[in-house]
């Protein structure tokens, strides 16, 4: 399932990861992709106070709707939309690209003539606990609607640090809270205009098709008011010093007192140095068998 989302995406999502190949041997099926550089759930933890600001949160959560309508776009729900599922483009011309990860659990909603399918009595849960929709904790058919519910779990949990069901693990507990949270106070502190997206989302039912301009414009109203630019600094690009810079690999001590500009050419140059190495390895043996010859 993964290979056929992947691919039905390329070319069409600016959010999905280059398909370069799969295959299978005798040990393991194995896909081959472009990598990507941190995922969200990670850059969230190491913040200072474990949450993002409101500005980060609505710019990514707008980039994270476009790749959920993209999925969709394709006859495909991803069924798992969670933060380690997101990460930022790893290159100078994608680190602040959100790109979409693991279809391991996507479904097709359509069938071959891109008729909704029906929807089975039981389908089993499926997801992860925290993010989960109710529909998925009922054990019910997913549809469209209950990847944007994962998507309102992400927004509250990124800006308020947490959701209130985090320390919980049982899947019916988490359900039962909530069925019984109160939604003004997940979104205490959250702009009006979130009221809107969570009020759409409540009406959806298991065929309806999203609204997804009128989603992307309640979040893009938020930006807006903010004040704020889709091209400013997300918090994790904002170091001590005000600079930005692009999102670091995930081996940088957090503890280095060296510059970010100056770990990128330690970095290079022990990519450069183990290259010429392996280069000489290459390279020497030959050069003795040269000298052989020439002796004789």
């Amino acid at each position: 399932m993964e290979v056929a989302v992947l691919k039905r995406l390329q070319d069409k999502s600016k959010h999905a990861c280059k398909f370069y190949g799969c295959g299978r041997n005798d040990k393991f099926n194995y896909l081959v992709m472009s990598l990507q550089g941190r995922n969200l759930a990670d850059l969230r933890r190491e913040s200072v106070r474990q949450c993002f600001s409101l500005s980060t949160t609505t710019r990514v959560a707008l980039q994270i709707l476009r790749a959920i309508q993209d999925i969709h776009s394709v006859g495909f729900i991803h069924r798992d939309i969670k933060p380690s599922n997101f990460a930022m483009g790893r290159t100078s011309a994608t680190h602040r690209v959100v790109f979409m990860l693991d279809f391991g659990l996507a479904r097709q909603y359509v069938n071959g003539k891109g008729e909704l399918r029906s929807p089975r009595s039981s389908a089993g849960f499926r997801g992860t606990v925290r993010y989960a929709s109710l529909t998925a904790h009922k054990n019910r058919e997913m549809s469209r609607k209950d990847d944007l519910w994962s998507l309102f779990y992400m927004i509250v949990e990124f800006i308020h640090g947490s959701l209130p069901w985090r320390k919980i693990k049982d899947k019916e507990e988490v359900g039962r809270l909530k069925e019984e949270v109160s939604y003004d106070k997940l979104l205490e502190g959250l702009p009006l205009e979130m009221k809107d997206f969570l009020s759409h989302l409540q009406q959806l039912t298991y065929g309806d098709c999203p609204n997804y301009e009128f989603m992307s414009n309640c979040l893009l109203k938020m930006v807006e008011k903010l004040g704020a630019k889709m091209d400013d600094p997300f918090d994790w690009e904002i170091v001590a010093d005000n600079t930005a810079v692009p999102s670091v690999p995930r081996s940088f001590s957090k503890r280095s007192t060296v510059t970010i500009k100056e770990r990128r050419y330690e970095y290079e140059y022990v990519y450069f140095f183990t290259l010429f190495y392996c280069c000489l390895i290459k390279i020497i043996p030959g050069i003795f068998d040269l000298l052989a010859d020439c002796q004789q």
